[in-house]
């Protein structure tokens, strides 16, 4: 390692690429920006922890155990980062951990040293890029950014600020990873017009669109796969190989821990070599490029759906893409690079190296964001990759701020009781595109009491979402009369969910329609049930007011209303809700007079007193 003790004299700001397969870090120095390599010239460290009885290793010193002690061997735990025990069993059914549930809903990972979280594992990669730059500048770490896939969610933000909170690295904000990729080439070439930025990393798959300007980085939108990666094409090659072998009689820890071993290796190679051979066990063979290229096709094409599907949604033509970037080790196999360029056809931009591009941007920001001396300034507007709202009566979502919106945000809505002389109301926070609770993500839920009772419709609540330039939210909920208020912050810890982000986009847009109309229906059925509950209780107080032919026909009206509520049937609940409106207008009318009358006489009484 070169030892920089001497020659460094200025604070350290370090940007850090917390990876899925890699991790790596920089820092900017008057020369501009470096890498910060180990004793062997390495930069990158492969995310990769091992757990012995009396120690751990991390990085290279750890992979050597991939294959010895694969159950103590924690790979790809970036993965596992913000998820429940029940997405892992779905998504990554033959891990070799020992895995079990923890009580808040997370998961433990069992170890010859104990228990760990996915939240520690994670800050021992970290504390090793932390204890390197250490030992490099022979200075303390004053502050410093770490990248996140754009399309992580909440839950996966704040599990990534805890393990840096554990590593006791001093992080000042947490950045999304095309984001820094665009930082990293706007700034060393001085780019303008709209960027489209294709990161396929080991684990994650983000697409974000940027419009750079004369320093400024707008994010117009982003999308992605928080669950799409090399490490995918590793399991899917796995999977073929076990096949052609025929060697169907072995599946333990350590025949698959070599099988994807064998499996990482021969996908290397094939971004180089047309055929590579293989030894696996007993059996030896070959593997062509062209059958890697089938077996990946499916994944590829899933990153350019997601692509196709963002283009359209911000209604932008490929044409209009000045440049594509193309970040993330994943993008170096052949088939990535030729299937993007021909469906943006362009050149693609790679003159950087795509597994070091994210950790460079990320040192310039935070370099720039703590006022030291860079060569050029930037402005930078993120954007929130899923909408938040709240749930409302039937089962639904209203949103409070929506997808794509730039953040920082701060959105106020406001909303009432349903029900006369309610007292308390439940706060249920969603994060997702669908219409429907059901097909979102549920963040937290909580009861706001004391309301003053009132009829319903006249208690006024403001919910104000917060959105901090890390993504993380904050909610106030304000009863507007009394003042009454509560602040929260949303606790990941206990709401972990079986989620996939991804799928639940593509699902809300695919069935954005028929959702739209359901929702529809269902609340003007709430609409026709609340009227037809007033119209009775009215009915009951004061049918003296009108004649036995009215009264027939309002009661007549109603059943029919009911009916066509009954049939779920859309059209006739609207034209029979119609009808009984004009039929009871009269009746409401009279009510109203008498209520006056009354209250006259009242106050003439008195007055007589």
């Amino acid at each position: 390692m070169i030892s920089l003790k001497h020659t460094y004299k200025k604070k350290i700001f370090l940007g850090i690429d917390l990876g899925t397969t890699y991790s790596l870090a920089a820092t900017v120095t008057k020369k501009g920006v470096i890498l910060l390599s180990d004793q062997e010239g390495r930069c990158l460290l492969p995310s990769v922890v091992h757990y012995n009885k009396n120690s751990i290793s991390v990085g290279w010193d750890a992979l050597k155990n991939v294959t010895k002690d694969p159950i103590n061997t924690i790979c790809s735990v970036k993965r596992l980062l913000g998820r429940s025990i029940e997405f892992i069993k779905k998504e990554f059914p033959i891990l070799p951990y020992l895995i079990e549930r923890k009580s808040d809903g997370g998961v433990l990972l069992y170890t010859n040293l104990g228990p760990v979280t996915p939240i520690d594992v994670s800050s021992e990669i970290l504390k090793f890029l932390k204890d390197r730059t250490i030992t490099l500048f022979n200075e303390k770490i004053d502050a410093s950014i770490i990248t996140v896939p754009a399309y992580f969610n909440n839950l996966q933000k704040e599990a990534t600020k805890k393990a840096a909170f554990l590593a006791q690295i001093n992080l000042i904000r947490l950045l999304n990873e095309p984001t820094a990729a665009a930082i990293a080439y706007g700034l060393e070439m001085q780019k303008k017009g709209i960027v489209l930025v294709y990161d396929l990393g080991g684990g994650t798959f983000d697409v974000s669109i940027l419009k750079l300007n004369k320093g400024i980085f707008e994010v117009l939108a982003t999308s992605g796969d928080s669950n799409l990666g090399g490490d995918d094409f590793d399991h899917a090659l796995a999977k073929y190989i076990y096949q052609k072998s025929n060697l169907l009689n072995k599946c333990n820890d350590f025949f698959q821990s070599v099988l994807l071993k064998i499996a990482r290796e021969t996908k290397l190679k094939l971004t180089k070599y047309n055929v590579v051979k293989v030894h696996f066990f007993d059996w030896m063979g070959d593997i062509t490029r062209d059958e890697f290229n089938l077996i990946i096709m499916h994944l590829i094409k899933k990153t350019l759906l997601i692509c196709a599907n963002l283009l359209t949604e911000v209604n932008l033509s490929i044409d209009k893409i000045s440049e594509v970037i193309m970040v993330g080790g994943s993008t170096r196999v052949p088939l990535v690079y030729e299937k993007v360029s021909n469906f943006f056809k362009k050149t693609l931009l790679n003159s950087i190296n795509p597994d070091e591009v994210v950790a460079i941007g990320a040192a310039i920001q935070v370099d720039m964001l703590k006022n030291n001396l860079t060569k050029y300034k930037t402005l930078l507007l993120d954007v929130i990759p899923l909408s938040l709202g709240i749930e409302v009566m039937g089962g639904f979502v209203e949103k409070i701020i929506l997808r794509n919106s730039s953040i920082p945000i701060s959105k106020t809505k406001e909303f009432t009781t349903y029900k006369d002389n309610q007292t308390s109301i439940v706060i249920h926070i969603l994060q997702g595109e669908s219409e429907l609770v059901k097909n979102c993500i549920s963040l937290s839920r909580f009861v706001f009491k004391k309301i003053k009772p009132k009829k319903a419709g006249l208690v006024r609540i403001l919910v104000t979402f917060e959105i901090n330039t890390d993504g993380l939210i904050k909610i106030k909920v304000l009863e507007k009369n009394s003042n009454q208020g509560k602040f929260i912050q949303i606790d990941n810890s206990s709401m972990l969910k079986k989620v996939n982000v991804s799928k639940i986009v593509s699902t809300s847009l695919k069935n954005a329609e028929k959702d739209y109309y359901y929702r529809v229906k269902e609340e003007k059925k709430m609409e026709s049930k609340q009227v037809l509950m007033i119209l009775e209780e009215a009915i009951k107080e004061d049918k003296e007011l009108i004649s036995k032919e009215e009264l027939f026909n309002i009661n007549n009206q109603k059943k029919k209303l009911e009916e066509s509520i009954n049939q779920d049937d859309l059209f006739l609940i609207k034209i029979n809700l119609k009808k009984l409106e004009e039929l009871s207008k009269k009746f409401f009318s009279l009510r109203l007079k008498n209520t006056i009358q009354t209250s006259l006489s009242k106050n003439l009484l008195k007055d007589n007193i």
